[in-house]
């Protein structure tokens, strides 16, 4: 085995080490991303339904 091969492993260990932590914090990211997103669905959905019950109440919807 020459001198050569050694960095070149480690080199190339460190490189896929470097993307699979990329990978994971990525992972995360996304993760909080969808957490977000539902939690902000949700809110527009129990908004639309109050503004739904609150025309309902009203007799908006029929007609009273």
């Amino acid at each position: 085995m020459n001198g050569t091969t050694i960095p070149k492993r480690r080199s190339s260990y460190d490189a896929i080490h470097s993307l699979c932590e990329d990978v994971r914090e990525l992972r995360e990211r996304i993760s909080r991303l969808e957490q977000s997103l539902f939690r902000g669905l949700w809110l527009l959905l129990a908004n639309l339904l109050g503004v739904v019950f609150s025309l309902i109440q009203q007799g908006i919807f029929l007609n009273h």
